[in-house]
C-alpha cells in the first residue's frame, strides 16, 4: 500500500525511510512473513500437561487501535486496510508466494499495447446482503475512490485507470492511462456494492456509522468503537470458508496485547523488539520467526566525486563483511539477500550473489581509479595525495542500525577509508539527506507487495537517485506476470543493479509472531495481508470446570 502522493510531497519520506520499525498495524497483528517462514519454539515450553484438560478456542481474538472508520475508501487507518481484506474481495490478489491471481476475476486478457485489460468475472458470487455481484460494482468502486481523491490509500492504484467500460453483466474492460500501468497488481483494491449506495458521493460521505457489506469470507456482525469489532464466517463464500468467528478487540495501547494474551483475550500479535525472545520465555508464549518487508541497505551519494565512480561503490561492497554486520549489528535478526527484492518474490530465486568480503579486491578497484595507499600508512589517498575521508550517515534512534554502522565503518577503515559516523536524530537525519550531507547512507525501506521498483530509479526517493537504464528495466517488470518472463526480466535488472550498485543491500529484517502457548499457524500470512490464512489458525486453552 503506497502513501498518497500529497503525503509524499509534504513529508519527503513517506515510504522511503524508516526511523525504526513502526508496525503497519498500530494495535497488533502486523504479521509480516513469507510462505517459507519457519516456526521456532522451545520444546520445554510447548508441552501438554496430562493432568490438565484443554479445549479448542472457539474464536480468534486479535487487537487493533481505535478505528477512524470501517469505510475502506475513505479510511487512512492501516487497521481498516487489513480488516477490509477479511470482508471484501478484490479483482486480483497475491498468492502466498506473491504471484498475482484472480480473486473476483475468473479470466482476463492483458493488452499492454492498447493499455487495457479485458476481464470476465466469476459467476454466482453474492454480496453479504444477498445481491448478485456484477461488473457495475467494479465501475462504481473505481468511481468512488477517484471521487474521494488522493486521501484514499487506494487512490494511487486507481488513478492509473483511465476508464472502466462495462460490456456485460460479468464482463468489463479497464483502460489505463499508460501501458506501463497496465498491470494486474494495480487492480488489487476492495470492491464495494453499488446497490448499497445512492451514489459514489453518498459512499464517501458514509463514515461514522459505516456498516461494511462485501463478498469476502467474513461478514460484519457488530462494532463498538470503544470495545470490539465482531465478524462471522460467510457461509456462502465462493472460496475456502472460515469456521471460527473473529473478534478484534479495541486496545488503546499495543503493550496491552501481551497482557491480554495471558487471559486468552488476544490470540496473537507481532513483536519486532530485540527482547521479544525474553518475553516468550517469561510468559510461556509461542513464537514464529518471520521475515518482514523491511530491507536494510546502503545508499551512495553520487553527487560526490568519489561515488560517481562505479569502482568506488563496488569497493565498498567488497570491503564489508555482510554476514558479520547481520550477526553483530542486527543481532542476527534478519536474513541475507543479494538485492532489494524480497527473497523468492514471485519465484525469483535469491542466489545470494552479493559482494562477499574481499578487501584485496576492494583495494584493486580503488587503485584503478587513482585511490591508493601511496605512503603505506594504511590510509587511502586521492590523486592529489590527500587522505580519502567519507561520512557514513545513520539515525541514532535506531539502535541496531547504529550498531551496524560501526561495523561497516570498521570494515571500510580496513581498506583505507577515513570514516566518520554521522549519527543524527531522525529529524536531523532526514534534513541531512535532503541536503546531501553524506557520502554513504545507511537506511531502510518497507517494500510493498507490488514491488514497483521504479521509485528507486526515478528520483522520487529522498536521496533522489535517477538512472534511465535501470528505470526502463524496472518498468518492464510492471508489464509481466508470466512467471518465467518475470524471472528473466528481474534477473536482468538484478545483474544491472549488482554492476551499477546504486544500493548495497544488507538484509531483510525479521519479526516474531507471538501467540498464546498453544497457538498453531500452519499457514502463515503475508506482509500485505496480515490476516491471510487466519481461517486455518487454531489455539487451545485450559478447559473451564
Amino acid at each position: 500500500m503506497k502513501i498518497n502522493r500529497e503525503a509524499v510531497e509534504n513529508s519527503r519520506l513517506a515510504n522511503f525511510l524508516k526511523k525504526y520499525w513502526i508496525p503497519i498495524l498500530a494495535g497488533i497483528v502486523v504479521i509480516t512473513v513469507i510462505a517459507s517462514s519457519v516456526g521456532i519454539y522451545r520444546e520445554e515450553v510447548l508441552h501438554i500437561d496430562p493432568d490438565v484438560q484443554y479445549e479448542e478456542g472457539d474464536k480468534l481474538y486479535f487487537s487493533a487501535s481505535a478505528l477512524d472508520t470501517l469505510n475502506p475508501v475513505v479510511s487512512q487507518s492501516s487497521d481498516t486496510y487489513y480488516i477490509s481484506k477479511l470482508i471484501y474481495d478484490s479483482l486480483f490478489d497475491y498468492t502466498d508466494e506473491f504471484n498475482v491471481t484472480g480473486e473476483l476475476a475468473d479470466s482476463y486478457e492483458v493488452d499492454t499495447e492498447k493499455a487495457k485489460i479485458d476481464i470476465t468475472l466469476k459467476s454466482g458470487i453474492k454480496w453479504h446482503n444477498g445481491d448478485s455481484f456484477t461488473a457495475s460494482d467494479v465501475r462504481f468502486t473505481v468511481s468512488a475512490i477517484k471521487s474521494y481523491g488522493s486521501k484514499s490509500i487506494y487512490y494511487e492504484k486507481v488513478s492509473k485507470i483511465y476508464s472502466v467500460q462495462v460490456t456485460g453483466e460479468l464482463k468489463l474492460t479497464i483502460y489505463f492511462r499508460n501501458n506501463t500501468d497496465c498491470a494486474l497488481d494495480n487492480l488489487i483494491f476492495p470492491i464495494l456494492p453499488a446497490g448499497e449506495y445512492y451514489s459514489a458521493g453518498s459512499l464517501i460521505r458514509d463514515v461514522s456509522d459505516f456498516k461494511p457489506v462485501g463478498t469476502g469470507k467474513y461478514v460484519y456482525k457488530s462494532y463498538d468503537s470503544l470495545k470490539e469489532l465482531k465478524l462471522t464466517p460467510n457461509e456462502s463464500y465462493f472460496g475456502a470458508k472460515a469456521a471460527k468467528d473473529v473478534d478484534i478487540v479495541i486496545l488503546p495501547d499495543k503493550e496491552l496485547a501481551s497482557n491480554m494474551m495471558e487471559i486468552s483475550s488476544v490470540t496473537c500479535y507481532t513483536d519486532d523488539s530485540s527482547d521479544r525472545y525474553s518475553l516468550v520465555n517469561d510468559k510461556n508464549f509461542k513464537m514464529y520467526d518471520m521475515i518482514s518487508n523491511d530491507v536494510e541497505f546502503i545508499v551512495f551519494n553520487q553527487e560526490k566525486e568519489l561515488f560517481r565512480e562505479k569502482n568506488a561503490r563496488q569497493a565498498v561492497g567488497y570491503a564489508i563483511d555482510t554476514e558479520n554486520v547481520l550477526e553483530k549489528g542486527y543481532m542476527g535478526d534478519g536474513v541475507l539477500t543479494d538485492n532489494i527484492y524480497y527473497p523468492d518474490f514471485m519465484g525469483v530465486p535469491d542466489t545470494l550473489s552479493y559482494y562477499k568480503q574481499d578487501q584485496d579486491k576492494a583495494k584493486e578497484l580503488l587503485k584503478e581509479i587513482g585511490y591508493e595507499d601511496r605512503d603505506l600508512n594504511g590510509r587511502l589517498e586521492d590523486k592529489e595525495r590527500k587522505d580519502v575521508e567519507i561520512t557514513l550517515l545513520v539515525n541514532s534512534d535506531n539502535a541496531v542500525r547504529a550498531a551496524a554502522a560501526k561495523i561497516i565503518a570498521k570494515d571500510l577503515t580496513g581498506v583505507g577509508f577515513s570514516v566518520t559516523i554521522d549519527s543524527k536524530s531522525w529529524e536531523d537525519y532526514v534534513e541531512a539527506i535532503e541536503k546531501g550531507e553524506y557520502d554513504i547512507l545507511l537506511t531502510g525501506y518497507d517494500m510493498e507487495a507490488s514491488y514497483d521498483l521504479r521509485d528507486f530509479f526515478n528520483g522520487k526517493t529522498l536521496w533522489e537517485y535517477e538512472n534511465d537504464q535501470l528505470l526502463a528495466q524496472a518498468s518492464e517488470l510492471e508489464k509481466l506476470y508470466d512467471s518465467q518472463g518475470y524471472i528473466s526480466a528481474y534477473e536482468e535488472l538484478k545483474s544491472m543493479m549488482l554492476d551499477e550498485l546504486p544500493y548495497y543491500t544488507l538484509c531483510y529484517r525479521k519479526m516474531g509472531l507471538v501467540g498464546v502457548e498453544y497457538f498453531e499457524a500452519s499457514k502463515l500470512p503475508t506482509f500485505d495481508d496480515i490476516y491471510k490464512n487466519c481461517e486455518t489458525w487454531t489455539w487451545k486453552r485450559v478447559k473451564e470446570e
